[in-house]
């Protein structure tokens, strides 16, 4: 996955996971997917490389046959 920004918005996470706003401010707030407000304190800024570790972090079964 090749990702232009170095740092992601809630709506770019939403977009790369596939998931709810809800559910990404839920990740980040059980410390899943760090995140950090910007300087002006409104705005969540995600690094690239945290949905990269997010992503790696996940654990995938197969169902056995």
């Amino acid at each position: 996955m090749v990702i232009n920004k170095t740092t992601l918005t809630i709506q770019d996470a939403q977009y790369i996971l596939g998931s709810s706003a809800y559910s990404i401010y839920k990740l980040i707030h059980e410390g899943k997917l760090y995140a950090y407000k910007d300087a002006g304190g409104k705005m969540w800024k995600i690094p690239e490389q945290a949905i990269l570790d997010y992503l790696n972090s996940l654990k995938v079964i197969y169902p056995q046959r």
